[in-house]
């Protein structure tokens, strides 16, 4: 028993194929080929026993007969066992295995009975009978060749026992020409045999393409299942055609809710119907549509929930266009801080140079535009007695009385007036409307709001005052000339004492070309 299971096992063994074995899913499918076609073995059996029966009654002779019993008892079998495998198959999907180790046998056997009833035709005085069953008998073989060509080892073992004792037989028959068939039998073995291969090679070419498709998609539906971003194709007509998950979470749908086939605006029109309002609804459709005519990109899409979504295409030579939808809230969110930051101070939350610098220029040039405009002032805040604190009480008290004199000055500035940080304890306002009893009356504000006590975090209590330097505009002025001119206004006041502002003296208010700076005391 364990030398026939061992020669069984060979038998039923899937050679390597090119210079790789085959798969456990490979082998399962081709095992599973000797289970289907049923309609070539009910032909090629039915053709075996009308030949069995017409040696029967032609011959006349016991062997016939047992041939033709035989024959019958292993295509039924083969039937059964056929039948067997589908039954169970059919309830759910079982390993072919243990089929085609029962089925195997049976068609050897079935195979030899044919061979050993084909020579017995052969050696009989019948030469028409040994004709029919040669050409019969080479027929089934040559079926056999193709419908088991998936495993080659029992297809040309089918075929030696099928064949072989055909030559036998005509080796010992009566009639001296017989032996005639003994070399085209050898040349039809060998290229049945390599009918074999060559099927068997096919079918694993196309069995590993098949299943490497198949991986390659699984992969793929994972990937699109699970990547971060929403995903949808559109053909060269427009029309959605693959769309996945997360295209539909992030419209606050379901898959279920996903129409394919349907052109991009119907289809983001779709997907939100439960999610937004018609107004939206309507206007998430029409720049879509007007985003694929114009052919613009990325198309940024702001729903009612607050979120950002952003649509980028990217086209396919054959006309159609991948569809990348993310959700770019968050990104929005920081690219904002980071552009506030960038131009705002963080310690106070006031602008920046750089913020002041531009839009001090966009000012300039509007009132160039425009003579009619009120005068515009600049104010140079310097903190008096700053750095004493810094030195005093440590850098953390500073930044405490930084944060405050930029919340009174906040506090301070109407409409038209804007206050910046530059740097260290410097800050600037500016005053759209800045006539002269006005800005001297902004300014000693100022000097008296920003000298008033600081009660710190600490307990602490801390005074500090501020100098400013005024500077009003001119016809061609740049923010650059105009700190200048407000840095050296501020200098004026420092060296005049602290607690003063001064105005800079090329550009003062006052009737004439240019008057000596002002001497504008700290109003008490």
């Amino acid at each position: 028993m364990p030398g026939r299971l061992s020669l069984l096992d060979r038998i039923l063994a899937t050679p390597q194929s090119g210079s790789s074995g085959v798969s456990a899913p490979i082998r399962a499918s081709l095992l599973s080929t000797l289970f289907g076609n049923t309609r070539s073995l009910w032909m090629s059996g039915t053709a075996g026993s009308f030949v069995a029966l017409i040696a029967l009654l032609r011959l006349h002779q016991p062997w016939a007969a047992m041939w033709l019993a035989v024959d019958l008892a292993l295509f039924a079998t083969r039937l059964a066992i056929i039948g067997s495998y589908v039954a169970h198959n059919r309830v759910e999907p079982v390993p072919p295995e243990p089929w085609a180790a029962r089925y195997a046998p049976v068609s050897l056997l079935y195979c030899l009975a044919l061979g050993a009833g084909t020579m017995g035709c052969v050696m009989s005085p019948d030469a028409e009978m040994a004709s029919l069953a040669t050409m019969v008998t080479a027929g089934i073989l040559g079926g056999i060749a193709s419908r088991n060509a998936a495993l080659p080892r029992l297809a040309v073992t089918q075929i030696c026992l099928g064949a072989l004792p055909i030559g036998v037989g005509a080796l010992l028959a009566p009639r001296s020409s017989a032996w005639i068939l003994v070399p085209p039998l050898f040349l039809y073995i060998g290229g049945m045999a390599a009918v074999v291969r060559r099927h068997y090679d096919g079918f694993v070419a196309l069995m590993t393409a098949e299943q490497k498709h198949a991986e390659l998609a699984g992969r793929f539906d994972a990937a699109l299942t699970h990547m971060p971003h929403g995903l949808c194709t559109i053909d060269d007509a427009g029309k959605v055609v693959i769309a996945n998950r997360r295209t539909a979470e992030l419209f606050g749908t379901t898959v279920e809710m996903l129409r394919l086939n349907v052109p991009l605006p119907e289809f983001i029109g779709h997907v939100s119907l439960d999610k937004f309002g018609e107004t939206l609804r309507a206007q998430l459709v029409e720049r879509c549509t007007a985003w694929l005519a114009e052919e613009r990109a990325p198309l940024g899409l702001s729903l009612d929930d607050g979120r950002e979504l952003e649509m980028t295409r990217n086209p396919v030579p054959d006309g159609s266009a991948v569809i990348i939808i993310e959700d770019v809230t968050e990104r929005r969110r920081t690219e904002a801080k980071i552009l506030h930051l960038a131009r705002h101070d963080p310690l106070t939350g006031l602008p920046n140079r750089r913020e002041l610098s531009d839009r001090l220029d966009l000012l300039l040039l509007s009132r160039a535009a425009n003579r009619q405009e009120p005068p515009l002032a600049v104010m140079y805040l310097d903190l008096d007695g700053f750095k004493q604190v810094n030195d005093t009480l440590g850098h953390h008290a500073g930044d405490e009385v930084l944060a405050a004199v930029a919340g009174r000055l906040r506090a301070m500035l109407r409409s038209g007036e804007l206050v910046a940080r530059l740097g260290g304890d410097e800050f600037a306002v500016v005053a759209e409307d800045a006539r002269p009893a006005a800005s001297e009356a902004l300014a000693a504000r100022l000097i008296q709001r920003l000298s008033e006590p600081y009660f710190l975090s600490t307990g602490e209590t801390v005074g500090i005052g501020t100098s400013i330097g005024i500077a009003f505009a001119v016809h061609g002025d740049t923010f650059q000339r105009l700190m200048r001119r407000a840095d050296a206004a501020l200098y004026d006041a420092k060296t005049a004492g602290k607690g003063r502002f001064r105005f800079h003296g090329e550009s003062a208010p006052c009737r004439g070309n240019a008057i000596e700076p002002l001497d504008c005391d700290r109003l008490a």
